[in-house]
């Protein structure tokens, strides 16, 4: 794949541009693994982050409909030249200016780039689609991190929240070009099908600026954002075991049953 990327580099006279992110992958097999992992039906719509030069793409549009989102201009050139299908829709804009709740598909592809990756994931818990993404290993470890661990956070919490996870395999620096400075990892997200509830995320963010706390005392810190006047009453329906334990102790079912004892 690589001489197929210099033999697009040299026609269309482009090379990656690092301030977009752009390290292309070369390996075939990682991007046959990615579409085995999506599971596809022959009836579905399938919205691709990131095109770039349409390795990817190519494998995916049999499918009714491919929708990519792709930032850089001259990759929405390139995919239409390389790629003539009636099934593909290409959106040139920044993904993080797309409402990607507001496109019709069925599952979620891409190669994200890494330094946007928590805004992306943020977008894809609102879908509830079934999504398989490569990022950096380390992201990828910390949207499965275990409660407790100094790279459980926010965005861990709200993605397990919403999604089974599932680091599917990990990937060399050396499948991509330019080589990049991290490895990268292939991540699934499947939807367990659970109503996305905005308070429950405003919560979530304010309760891990203090994750370091226990319960009982973050919750009193961030009283004051709270309309609810009943609010540091309720605090007292929370089990007592539980407001011991620190924030980042907590796991998405107890984070649940605190949030509903609070506003529910």
């Amino acid at each position: 794949m690589l001489k197929d990327l210099y033999t697009q580099m040299l026609k269309y006279n482009f090379k990656p541009n690092h301030r977009l992110d752009q390290n292309y992958m070369i390996d075939d097999s990682i991007i046959d693994l990615v579409v085995t992992e999506l599971k596809l039906k022959q009836t579905e719509i399938i919205l691709e982050i990131g095109g770039g030069t349409g390795f990817l793409t190519k494998k995916l549009i049999t499918q009714p409909k491919v929708i990519v989102i792709e930032k850089d201009k001259k990759m929405c050139e390139i995919l239409k030249e390389e790629i003539n299908s009636n099934n593909l829709e290409i959106i040139n804009k920044d993904v993080l200016d797309v409402n990607i709740k507001e496109i019709t598909c069925d599952k979620i592809v891409g190669f994200i780039p890494y330094s946007i990756s928590k805004e992306i994931i943020e977008k894809i818990i609102i879908t509830n689609k079934k999504t398989v993404l490569i990022v950096q290993k380390e992201f990828a470890e910390k949207l499965t991190a275990i409660p407790g661990f100094k790279n459980y956070t926010t965005v861990s919490v709200l993605a397990q929240n919403y999604f089974d996870l599932k680091i599917i395999k990990k990937i060399s620096k050396k499948s991509f070009f330019p080589v990049p400075n991290c490895e990268s990892a292939i991540i699934s997200f499947e939807p367990i099908n659970k109503e996305y509830d905005l308070n429950f995320v405003n919560f979530i963010r304010e309760l891990f600026r203090y994750s370091n706390k226990d319960l009982y005392n973050a919750l009193r810190l961030i009283s004051n954002n709270i309309e609810d006047k009943t609010y540091l009453e309720k605090i007292k329906n929370i089990k007592e075991d539980l407001l011991k334990r620190k924030v980042k102790a907590l796991d998405s079912n107890n984070l649940n049953e605190i949030h509903k004892k609070l506003f529910k």
